[in-house]
């Protein structure tokens, strides 16, 4: 018999030659029946004593998971359907693990019961009480005043009475459960946190919990309080209602919402956000989200009935889908509101408040190796604010394109490219006088790529064939205008190479100097209507495209010289790009003659001289700066700058600059940063020196400790010229029960470049 190195060597047992006998007849028949001569016993009994082989001539090994190991001071018994085991007991059969100063086990039943100083291990669990007893083969117990430990989810607790299914559940009865730190289990109600209840099951399959009566006691207060809810025990999905949200609103006052989620299946889910504003109404919100091999989508609808500030319905829509499958892609991107001011009434975030055109697509694509075709209807609603109006995009009913992607022409080392789109322009309702037509392009390109590793050169030919019919012209200009227009571009970089030495670390840095020539002759095109064109924004990017308009109304006439130079630095050990410099400028070899009347003035200058920096000039700091200077009178024209410093997890400071003569002069600093141990600051401010203006405010503090942290955050931000709203969100987020409150983290994270979460920072650290 397995024997505990340190048990005493008394046994209350028989002494006579059949002592050894017995003890085997009391704890098993089968291990008795392998011994020579034996008669087995006509009781059957579950269990096996695990013996040495070599003691009785066992020849046929028992099982490992069917082994029962047993150490005690004392063992003795009455028969084969009772064993009794005295002075530190211990018992163990596969992964359970019992100890006990005392334990009677029944064979017939399977069943240990123990009194005194009951502990079970099992599969990351251990259980504790006075008195309780446990089914060997299953690892069903009953427990009376038990402690618990649930290591993989940090749950702890105490109960008046328990009960474990052997597999994944446990019920208690008048629990207390907290997954903070505390002295031992059995003080849960020491934690900074706990639900008590009058019963309580944990599913560790499911990672639910599950409480009836309960409430959830913080700091001693009780904070919340339910005849039933649920909870997650760890990240997974689940049905059930979530933690309700509270803030308040400038302009629509006090809200409330009692999130409920549907875990419709592994790939389909729904969220309902019933809400309460206190200035407004009721408003309800649905969001499901579905996720198969050849579908995605998410659809988003939010109503409020009779609004009290406005007595109209106000609604929002938005439903994204996807569907792919082999060459077919196709897809819907829907967006509509009731009325032009619902952003500015019901957005928590400045981008949001500043949408203005909502786009209404619908598309089918085929794609194959080297060619695809696409068909699109494209619609919007603009949005008019009462202080500023824009001008409304044309719709697109439909759009067809068809285009060869860069395909090798025989043997040579040269490609071609074709692309050809039919679109049908509808104007505006609202802009009756506007032309409308249809428009055909077709553009052919070919190149021949020269790449070597000390050089590259792409020579290229194009030509952009244009046609109209349109309906609506002015009196006198044609109905069918059209042009067709080539262009000629040379790209050549020539690549060197050293090694030396960046902010104390051994680098390899290149010197890449760039020519780029383009030529495209004069075509008179003012009889063109401007359906969907306008004048790009000059960049280092912009300098080597071979059209300076965007879109296909307008092809510019060009005869100029490119010139551009880059330096990269890279780690000589990792070959990781550390940094970059790169400098440019594009040269008129003629003045250019096409001119998007509206939008640009005839112009005899060069391009303005551009330039960049970004990189990593520490393990800390991060730059990224570009300016625009220009190229006549030497004034800065435009640029922006970014320095983040972020020396650990949790720490980080942002600060940017932007600038547009006459249009943009803002700065935005953000940053998350330790006050103490335990406390965070986290903001943004977002201003506007042209204007005099914030655009947009953030400010906040955080407060971790081990199982928990708030965050109260404060917000204002610009959603219309001369309207801003100001919000107000609190968060108190308990770890291993959920959120109560809005969610600013979600909010922070985009606001806040490199935010964490402070509980999360903290838990890192």
């Amino acid at each position: 018999m397995k024997k505990s190195k340190n048990s005493p060597q008394v046994h209350s047992v028989p002494t006579r030659p059949t002592a050894i006998a017995f003890a085997l007849f009391c704890l098993g028949a089968p291990a008795l029946a392998q011994t020579t001569g034996a008669t087995p016993p006509k009781a059957e009994s579950p269990t096996r004593l695990k013996i040495d082989g070599g003691l009785l001539g066992v020849r046929n090994p028992i099982p490992e998971d069917e082994a029962t190991y047993i150490s005690a001071d004392r063992l003795y018994g009455n028969s084969a359907e009772e064993t009794f085991l005295e002075g530190n007991v211990e018992v163990r059969r596969n992964k359970l693990k019992l100890f006990s100063d005392s334990i009677n086990y029944s064979p017939i039943t399977d069943r240990a019961t123990a009194k005194g100083n009951l502990v079970i291990e099992q599969e990351g669990m251990i259980l504790k009480a006075p008195e309780g007893s446990v089914k060997l083969g299953t690892g069903e117990s009953e427990m009376t005043k038990p402690t618990f430990e649930l290591k993989e989810i940090n749950g702890k607790g105490r109960a008046d009475k328990m009960q474990y299914d052997g597999i994944s559940t446990l019920t208690l009865e008048n629990p207390n459960y907290t997954v903070c730190d505390v002295p031992n289990p059995g003080a849960a109600d020491q934690g900074d946190w706990y639900i008590t209840a009058d019963s309580l099951e944990i599913d560790q399959a499911a990672e639910v919990g599950r409480a009836r009566g309960a409430k959830v006691v913080f700091q001693d207060v009780p904070i919340l309080g339910a005849p039933y809810f649920s909870f997650p025990t760890t990240d997974r999905r689940k049905s059930g209602f979530l933690p309700p949200s509270f803030g308040t609103v400038s302009n629509s006052g006090l809200e409330v919402t009692v999130p409920y989620y549907l875990n419709i299946a592994p790939d389909k889910d729904m969220t309902l956000y019933p809400k309460i504003i206190s200035g407004r109404g009721f408003q309800l919100g649905t969001q499901t989200r579905y996720l198969t091999p050849s579908n995605e989508g998410e659809l988003k609808y939010d109503y409020l009935p009779d609004d009290e500030k406005t007595g109209t319905d106000r609604t929002a829509l938005s439903l994204l889908h996807k569907y792919e499958k082999g060459p077919l892609y196709a897809g819907i991107n829907f967006n509509q509101v009731s009325d032009d001011n619902y952003f500015v009434d019901f957005s928590r975030t400045q981008a949001v408040a500043s949408q203005r055109v909502l786009v209404q697509e619908g598309f089918v694509s085929y794609r194959q190796k080297n060619w695809s075709a696409n068909v699109r209807t494209v619609a919007h609603q603009t949005l008019q604010l009462f202080n500023d109006v824009i001008a409304e995009p044309y719709d697109r009913l439909p759009e067809a394109t068809l285009e060869l992607s860069p395909t090798r022409i025989g043997q040579a080392n040269a490609f071609v490219s074709v692309s050809g789109q039919y679109t049908d322009f509808a104007r505006p309702s609202s802009a009756p006088a506007r032309v409308e037509g249809s428009r055909g392009v077709t553009r052919a390109r070919v190149f021949m790529p020269i790449q070597r590793s000390e050089f590259s050169f792409t020579p290229a030919v194009s030509v952009q064939a244009t046609n109209y019919d349109l309906q609506g012209q002015t009196p006198g200009s044609p109905a069918a205008p059209g042009s067709v227009i080539p262009t000629v571009s040379l790209d050549s970089t020539v690549y060197f190479d050293r090694k030396t030495s960046f902010f104390g670390r051994n680098v390899n840095q290149t010197l890449e100097p760039r020519i780029f020539y383009l030529y495209t002759p004069f075509k008179d095109q003012s009889d063109q209507p401007i359906f969907d064109t306008s004048v790009t924004d000059q960049s280092l990017t912009r300098i080597f495209a071979e059209n300076r308009y965007s879109g296909l109304d307008r092809v510019g006439d060009a005869n100029q010289l490119t010139l551009a130079v880059t330096s990269r630095f890279y780690d000589e050990a990792t070959s990781e790009e550390l940094f970059s410099v790169t400098g440019g400028q594009r040269l008129n070899l003629s003045t250019p003659r096409v001119i998007l009347q509206g939008f640009e003035a005839p112009t005899t200058s060069d391009s303005d001289f551009f330039a960049n920096a970004r990189g990593r000039i520490s393990q800390s700091v991060f730059l990224d700066a570009t300016t625009q200077l220009n190229a006549e009178s030497g004034r800065h024209e435009r640029g922006n700058v970014t320095v983040s410093y972020a020396p650990s997890l949790g720490k980080q400071l942002n600060f940017g600059y932007r600038y547009t003569r006459a249009q943009i002069d803002q700065f935005d600093i953000s940053g998350q940063w330790p006050i103490s141990d335990r406390w965070s600051g986290v903001g943004r401010l977002n201003y506007s020196m042209l204007d005099n203006r914030l655009i947009e405010g953030v400010a906040g503090l955080e407060y971790g400790e081990g199982c928990w942290a708030v965050r109260v955050i404060a917000q204002r931000f610009a959603t219309a010229p001369l309207l801003e709203t100001t919000s107000l969100f609190v968060q108190l987020e308990l770890n291993g029960l959920g959120r109560l409150g809005s969610n600013p983290a979600d909010l922070l994270s985009r606001k806040v470049p490199g935010y964490t979460p402070f509980s999360s920072s903290q838990a890192t650290q």
